[in-house]
């Protein structure tokens, strides 16, 4: 029979107890706000669960934590309440098809959007181009020009009311947000006129706000492929680095050798250099399929 030892017992009730809970196994952030430790000394214990042999997980696929000791094995959790910070779904219905095709002699309206993450510094935004698009399509945008992995929920925030995927639509969220099916950014731009203005909130643990300013709307150009990111500054924070304020922190240890968390952030994230982008590089992600987990 495996051993592990009691912080090790303590990490498996954890998972054990999420599990049986939502349905589902616990993100490494999830695991962290539950033990109250750091999202990287997460990713160290599982690691060293996966080596005693105590879990499994499938390399590359999140939420696919899976215990390998018998359940009586396990000590019962005594932590504070474990939450749940997303519901996972996936996509039944074929994506709907995208126009890639190149504007020609019709002429039509493309939108000019900077989106801004909110209470960074140096400030890390983004400005994308793009054709009139459903308010999901403006999402999977977002996500790709900024460089997040889709990994949690999201809402929209649009004269004080929010919206959200109808697919996350439970009892505990559809208090409050409304289902944004249907809703398209010329609508947005028919209603609010240029002085549009979106609020968007994605990972509801992490908290990464995200402002969204209508800057002008053109003509589509022949040639010239939408969507596209034609401009924006600085990388994007890793998943899971605990917000604003792990975001910070994370940095004083990836950019300083001689930081005591250096190599333990350098594990987790890997080769991260908090100044680069690459606007060639965003489009190309804005052009390819969302992640869906």
């Amino acid at each position: 029979m495996p051993e592990f030892t009691p912080t090790q017992g303590r990490y498996l009730a954890c998972i054990r107890t999420y599990t049986e809970d939502f349905g589902m196994p616990p993100a490494e952030s999830e695991i962290a706000a539950a033990i109250g430790v750091s999202p990287p000394s997460v990713n160290q214990m599982m690691k060293t669960l996966e080596n005693k042999r105590l879990i499994r997980r499938q390399p590359g696929v999140p939420r696919s934590i899976e215990i390998l000791v018998a359940p009586e094995t396990i000590p019962k959790w005594k932590g504070k309440r474990i939450t749940s910070t997303m519901k996972v779904w996936m996509r039944v219905d074929p994506p709907p098809a995208r126009d890639t095709s190149r504007a020609g002699d019709r002429k039509t309206n493309v939108y000019r959007f900077k989106i801004t993450l909110q209470e960074t510094t140096p400030v890390i935004w983004r400005r994308i181009e793009t054709m009139d698009v459903p308010l999901g399509k403006l999402h999977e945008l977002i996500q790709t020009a900024l460089g997040w992995t889709n990994s949690h929920l999201h809402r929209f925030r649009i004269a004080g009311r929010d919206f959200t995927d109808p697919r996350f639509m439970t009892d505990d969220i559809d208090d409050f947000a409304e289902d944004y099916s249907g809703m398209r950014v010329s609508d947005l731009v028919a209603s609010h006129g240029s002085n549009l203005r979106i609020s968007y909130e994605y990972d509801f643990g992490d908290s990464w706000q995200h402002e969204i300013v209508l800057e002008e709307v053109t003509e589509s150009q022949p040639g010239v492929r939408y969507p596209r990111c034609i401009d924006g500054e600085r990388a994007c924070p890793p998943e899971d680095v605990g917000g604003v304020d792990g975001f910070a922190d994370f940095i004083d240890a990836i950019t300083n050798p001689g930081h005591d968390e250096h190599e333990e952030m350098l594990e987790w994230s890997g080769p991260y250099d908090p100044s680069s982008f690459d606007a060639t590089i965003a489009t190309r992600r804005m052009s390819r399929a969302l992640p869906v987990w």
